[in-house]
Order: C-alpha cells, then sequence, then structure tokens
C-alpha cells in the first residue's frame, strides 16, 4: 500500500495557510527547515463549544511526539489545532509534548480545506502530507480515523499504542484513550 501510495501523481497545490507558533505567525511554507521537503501534520480535534481537547488525537500525539526526533530526520512534523493559543499551549503543556511544535490556525481556512473541519466547524481529526517543490507547497496525502460503535479507530499506523495492544492475548479490546491519566 505505501508502494501504491508513492506512485500517486503530485497532489494539488495548496495556499499559504497561517498558524500561530506561541505569538508567532507563521507561514506553511515556512514549516519546510532544514532543506527537507516533507511536512507531516496531525490535525488534532477540538470543540469550541466544549472547550475540549480529543483524546483519541492527543493519545496519537503522544505517540508521534514521542518519535518526532526520528522522523525529524527525513521530514518536518508538526501538529496544529483550531482551539485558542493559550488553550493551545496549556494543553501541550499538560501533556508534555516536547518534540513536535503544536501550531494554532490563523483561521478556520485551513482546516476546511484540509477537511479537518466541515462546514458546520465540526472538527475532524487529520494526518496531512505535504511536499514543498521549486512550484510552490503541495497536498499529497491525507487519512481519517474512522469510528464505530464509539471505539476510534484508523489511522492505526500512526499510533504505537494499538501495535502494543495487538500483542496482547486479548487484543486491542474496548479501550478508548482518555483525557484524565495524566495528573
Amino acid at each position: 500500500m505505501a508502494a501504491q501510495r508513492r506512485t500517486l501523481p503530485p497532489g494539488a497545490a495548496v495556499g499559504d495557510y497561517e498558524f500561530f507558533d506561541g505569538d508567532k505567525r507563521v507561514k506553511l511554507s515556512e514549516l519546510f527547515e532544514d532543506g527537507k521537503p516533507y511536512l507531516i501534520m496531525y490535525h488534532v480535534m477540538y470543540w469550541q463549544d466544549d472547550k475540549e481537547f480529543c483524546p483519541m488525537c492527543s493519545m496519537w500525539i503522544d505517540g508521534i511526539d514521542g518519535v518526532a526526533h526520528h522522523v525529524g530526520q527525513r521530514a518536518n512534523i508538526v501538529a496544529a489545532t483550531l482551539a485558542p493559543r493559550d488553550e493551545a499551549a496549556a494543553w501541550a503543556k499538560h501533556r508534555k509534548w516536547q518534540h513536535i511544535d503544536f501550531l494554532v490556525d490563523a483561521d478556520p481556512s485551513f482546516a476546511r480545506a484540509m477537511w479537518a473541519e466541515d462546514d458546520k466547524g465540526n472538527p475532524d481529526s487529520t494526518m496531512l502530507v505535504f511536499e514543498k517543490t521549486s512550484e510552490g507547497v503541495r497536498h499529497v496525502y491525507t487519512a481519517h480515523a474512522e469510528y464505530e460503535e464509539d471505539l476510534n479507530r484508523g489511522i492505526d499506523l500512526m499510533c504505537p499504542t494499538w501495535h502494543l495492544f495487538d500483542l496482547l492475548p486479548s487484543g486491542r479490546g474496548d479501550f478508548n484513550a482518555s483525557n484524565s491519566y495524566i495528573p
């Protein structure tokens, strides 16, 4: 499957969307550092009305943060969200994310264009890959988690938790991530 994905035609060119990295505004094109042509981005679900981050997305970023220094040898990697900046910063600190930048979309246009949020403001967990070429930034790949019967699955390849649970005699069971395990 990965080999087939690599043979896909170049993705569509995308606009130079803006994000906040703390108080600093950065453009999508500026997230490509050290000459690396690839950017992996996970867009974390946040419900504006509830002021809550998705527990499953948070678990996935926990795992991605743990390997970000390895991934960073070949590709740039960040997380983003539509949460307010102060809440995003507090969440990253609470989760102890140290190796992945947690950006905030400057406005909803990026999330909507990348289907990380629908036109009604409902977020969707979204893994994105971009490539920077001489013609600009191209959208290469998108993956969303699938939700069945309250068991959030999908994007399994991005999450070491599932692979470890698969080694257990009981398998994955009905485990669902929680935001309450971090004191």
